[in-house]
């Protein structure tokens, strides 16, 4: 999704690449030249086999000892080439880590790659039609879910953990295909587009977000940006401030500095917020702003919002601060859509969602008829 495909292979090959330079060093630190080996070992070898040849046409070793007296000299050869394994240690270990890996990634890596590219695709309604999802070996997550998202519009999702919320992103990212049911974008199966292509037309902030041990503009930017867009990025999230672009985000590297989880996470925002403004057409965010503070996140979520109005945004979170500025807010449970509206429109039924706000409002010092007053408070 973020563009790291041949980082990550280049960086396999140089770190492989470079433990078996060092297999081999140790090995020619403990043992004698290979070619010497060869030689000593193939000329012991001519005079056993000679001796024994001539011994046997004299009468003097049976055939059975023969047998006996070859199979030592080939045993101890063996052992003598025995150090030539730095060429295959560990070489069956890798094989089996990929093995393993692609059993793992079964149920992503058999997703069916469409014919469709998406790279031009206006991204105007997103629809889940009658979908049905379980994870391999799980309970039931969405049961037969229905809603539509309108293009350029915001949606928050909320709801108890384990409600589906995070699934429903995972699902629109394709890392999973329901069993049943289509998630449809512009009125086109997702299941059409080719996967790569549709990744990059949408753009992710996950709650376990990713840390690059890499220089500020690779962490905002993977996939490549001119520096113009990523200090846009960078501002918008409000982390401008927290390194230059050539500062890589890790210690132990000269220059190099370490952040904290709340700066990290306004570094994962600029990251989601510099792929809008390059074209991403679908902005998910799950609990984009868990580790920051309420001053923080009402600081922020102005801009966020600002900055992904012209793309379709989902946003999961439980800070009802956080939620009330989207343009409909859908509560999500066993799977299935119960309450679906504005703010306002929620809060003037008294069903789930409002209870869920009054209750979060009170941790605060609110109380149920001042709804602003929470919210100030919140924020």
């Amino acid at each position: 999704m973020f563009g790291l495909v041949g980082w990550t292979i280049e960086r396999f090959i140089a770190r492989r690449t470079r433990l078996h330079d060092l297999q081999y060093a140790a090995t020619r630190l403990r043992e004698r030249p290979v070619v010497w080996c060869v030689l000593i070992v193939t000329g012991a070898n001519v005079l056993v086999f000679w001796s024994l040849a001539s011994a046997a046409a004299n009468g003097r070793l049976s055939l059975g000892e023969v047998v006996v007296f070859a199979q030592c000299a080939v045993g101890t050869s063996l052992i003598a080439f025995g150090g030539l394994s730095w060429a295959l240690d560990g070489a069956a270990a890798p094989v089996a880590a990929v093995v393993r890996l692609e059993q793992a990634m079964a149920p992503a890596g058999a997703l069916a790659a469409g014919p469709r590219q998406a790279a031009t695709a206006p991204v105007r309604e997103i629809r889940f039609r009658d979908v049905t999802f379980a994870y391999p070996g799980g309970a039931m997550v969405l049961d037969h879910f229905d809603l539509t998202i309108p293009a350029g519009t915001s949606l928050a999702i909320v709801g108890q953990n384990g409600a589906g919320k995070t699934t429903l992103a995972k699902l629109l990212c394709r890392l999973y295909d329901p069993q049943s049911g289509s998630i449809e974008v512009d009125g086109v199966d997702l299941r059409e587009f080719e996967i790569g292509s549709w990744r990059s037309r949408l753009t992710a902030v996950f709650q376990d977000f990713i840390r690059f041990e890499l220089p500020m503009r690779d962490n905002v930017a993977p996939s490549g940006a001119p520096d113009d867009a990523i200090l846009t990025a960078l501002r918008a999230a409000g982390a401008e401030h927290l390194a230059t672009l050539d500062t890589v985000l890790a210690r132990g590297y000269q220059g190099g500095t370490d952040l904290s989880g709340g700066q990290w996470q306004r570094v994962a925002l600029a990251r989601a917020l510099c792929a809008v403004e390059r074209g991403s057409g679908v902005a998910l965010l799950d609990e984009p702003t868990a580790q920051l503070d309420v001053r923080g996140e009402s600081e922020i979520f102005g801009r966020l919002l600002a900055a992904t109005r012209r793309c379709t945004t989902i946003l999961i979170s439980h800070r009802f601060s956080t939620v009330r500025h989207a343009d409909r807010i859908c509560v999500l449970e066993r799977g299935r859509v119960m309450e679906l509206g504005t703010h306002d429109e929620l809060m003037a039924q008294g069903g789930r969602y409002r209870t869920m706000f009054e209750l979060q409002a009170q941790r605060f010092g609110a109380t149920e008829d001042e709804e602003g007053a929470a919210y100030d408070v919140l924020a």
